[in-house]
């Protein structure tokens, strides 16, 4: 367990917007910074990062914290793992103790870290033998430097070399400790059936490590030197606690640092052509290893740009793979552009031929846009057939339809109009049909999420439901007004949490009920000193995750808690001046809401034979009375009873 002190030092340290800016693309916005959250789909930005409280939220999906819960959240990381990362980027030295983790580590996150030894393992034992052993040296290495690639280079992507024993990688592991079970999982090593001996995964291969966006490594491609038959060129690890193929991009970590600043990701298909480009100076180029592009990895690309170039083979497989990829990448909010390679070229070979100015030079001179592109791509071999044209027309109508941008589609429509030489009105009345089926299926999609919704909760009546919605926003209204006015005096020798806190605690009415809500505050009476209210890091910089995620939701909000207030006739100013005025009138309506929840309960008990309904109704009268005492102090008519 790392210490408290440890921690408040790391989070003084570990620059929030520096923290969520490595997977995510800021923009200011007054005191704060915006962008499109990591961890859901929006095209309207919703996630908010206060650098002068340290904290993140999204408004979309709700999560929150400090820069150590964003890193768990972003990176699946435990809280010692996502304190460990960030204090080695910014060279503090953690105090921990030998005590267990009071949250006790889930079983996968010590799986997560078992694996992670082994790949840090696996890469050290593959460079050892690239650089160090005899076979290493006259074969391996020499196949890297007829490539092309500089010592630099080899030493920059942490190249390796896996030997041709069958099993030397697994006899130097298990020699260390390192577990089968472990070494299997991480997809080092495979099991015969015949006999049930271990062999190596990666065996006679160049290595290429594959790190993650952290610099981590998370898995391996074993490359064939040379035509074996039967054998694939490639091997890559299998998918694992660490690796997923489908949220992978070689080469992110080394290029985000350019993408972010050029503003533009280069995407190719292969880890050789993404090297050759770095090594000749063009570093913002990833690759999607080989794989069909996936709405994964476009999301890895759009935490950096919104703006992608294709640049695949020249050959078929290479055109149908830059098609395919051109309206995923649009679907996905990106910005496309083609730099097409000629015939029988890859970007490495091509590379190589023109050198790195010739190539830099072509890329700039080729570049074109995505219209442009389909447009030559669909109308070879049409000749003068007009139901080929049509098509192709369709074709890239239906890729402009997936733009959300009106002016963006207007502009490449007027381009579209210019190849095509056909009339913008009909290009318009085709693209109307497009976005009508676009729109059919985001309505479909929301329409799928709200009926999972309303599956899900499924309350005993509609008044229940409208009951708890009040009661839970009128809980969170109390705390944020405690958390941001604890300590400010309300009456002669009282703070703001004395007068809270002791309403709270003397009258069993007013409990909260909602977990959420009973956790905070339970943890705020724990070690509250009277007198003394608890300071703004206690929240921000706390080591429970829930303090620290409930903080950034409280303290991110524009003085505005909920729509639901004002449907649920609650209004709360929000204003420093007025906040005395504001805890009453939330204690108000929070003693209406409780009174209400009474009377709900009172109306169940017509149907118990035993119970007398005149005193039951003479309750509910009573209560109702009480329930428009309160709506008169609180200024609103109520009316839903």
């Amino acid at each position: 367990m790392i210490s408290p002190n440890s921690v408040d030092h790391l989070l003084q340290v570990a620059v929030i917007e520096d923290v969520v800016g490595d997977y995510v693309k800021l923009k200011r916005a007054g005191s704060r910074y915006k962008g499109n959250c990591p961890f859901h789909d929006e095209k309207t930005p919703s996630f908010v990062v206060t650098p002068n409280m340290g904290i993140y939220k999204c408004f979309g999906c709700q999560k929150g914290g400090n820069s150590i819960q964003f890193m768990m959240d972003i990176d699946n990381l435990t809280f010692t793992e996502a304190a460990r990362q960030l204090a080695k980027r910014y060279g503090i030295d953690l105090v921990e103790t030998n005590s267990e983790n009071k949250d006790a580590e889930m079983q996968s996150q010590r799986e997560k870290e078992n694996l992670q030894a082994a790949n840090d393992f696996a890469l050290e034992f593959f460079q050892e033998q690239l650089h160090r052993s005899e076979e290493g040296k006259t074969v391996a290495m020499p196949y890297f430097r007829e490539r092309g690639y500089t010592p630099e280079t080899i030493k920059y992507w942490n190249l390796g070399f896996s030997p041709s024993g069958w099993d030397d990688f697994y006899q130097k592991a298990k020699k260390l400790g390192y577990s089968e079970e472990f070494l299997l999982s991480a997809g080092l090593i495979k099991q015969r059936d015949k006999d049930g001996s271990y062999y190596d995964l990666f065996r006679n291969r160049v290595i290429f490590p594959l790190l993650g966006v952290t610099g981590k490594v998370v898995g391996f491609a074993g490359r064939i030197m040379g035509k074996v038959d039967k054998a694939p060129k490639y091997v890559n690890s299998p998918e694992t606690l660490l690796y997923k193929k489908s949220d992978f991009l070689f080469a992110l970590f080394q290029a985000k640092g350019t993408i972010r600043k050029e503003d533009k990701a280069y995407l190719m298909e292969g880890y050789t052509d993404v090297m050759t480009l770095h090594q000749s100076g063009i570093t913002n180029a990833v690759a999607s290893s080989g794989t069909a592009l996936t709405p994964g990895q476009i999301k890895l690309i759009k935490r950096f740009t919104d703006n992608t170039t294709i640049i695949y083979d020249g050959d078929t497989a290479g055109m149908k793979a830059s098609m395919r990829g051109i309206n995923l990448l649009l679907e996905g909010g990106l910005n496309v552009r083609v730099v097409p390679m000629p015939e029988g070229e890859d970007p490495d070979s091509y590379c190589k031929k023109l050198g790195p100015e010739g190539f830099k030079s072509y890329l700039d001179q080729n570049e074109q846009n995505f219209i442009t592109f389909k447009a030559k791509l669909l109308l070879e071999g049409t000749q003068n057939d007009p139901l080929k044209k049509s098509d192709a027309i369709r074709d890239i109508i239906e890729s402009v339809s997936l733009i959300g941008d009106p002016l963006k589609r207007d502009v490449l429509i007027k381009e579209l109009e210019h190849i095509f030489d056909i009339s913008s009105d009909l290009i318009y009345t085709e693209l109307g049909k497009e976005l009508r089926k676009v729109q059919q299926n985001e309505q479909k999609q929301l329409l799928d999420e709200v009926t999972q919704i309303i599956n899900h909760i499924q309350p005993e009546n509609e008044v229940i439901r409208t009951a708890q919605l009040t009661d839970i926003y009128q809980e969170k209204a109390l705390l944020r007004l405690l958390l941001l006015y604890g300590g400010k005096p309300f009456s002669e020798g009282k703070n703001v949490a004395d007068f809270i806190l002791d309403e709270y605690s003397k009258e069993e009415l007013f409990q909260f009920k909602h977990e959420e809500t009973k956790y905070i505050i339970k943890h705020i009476l724990d070690h509250y000193d009277s007198r003394n209210w608890l300071p703004l890091e206690f929240f921000t910089r706390s080591l429970d995750s829930k303090i620290v995620s409930f903080a950034a939701d409280i303290f991110s909000e524009d003085n505005k808690l909920s729509t639901a207030f004002e449907s649920n006739l609650i209004y709360v100013k929000q204003q420093e001046d007025n906040f005395m005025q504001e805890i009453i009138d939330v204690f108000l309506h929070l003693r209406r809401t409780k009174i209400e929840e009474l009377i709900i309960e009172e109306q169940k008990k017509f149907n118990d034979p035993e119970e007398n309904p005149e005193d039951i109704l003479e309750f509910i009268v009573y209560l109702n009375t009480k329930k428009l005492e309160l709506a008169k102090q609180i200024g609103a008519v109520v009316t839903r009873y």
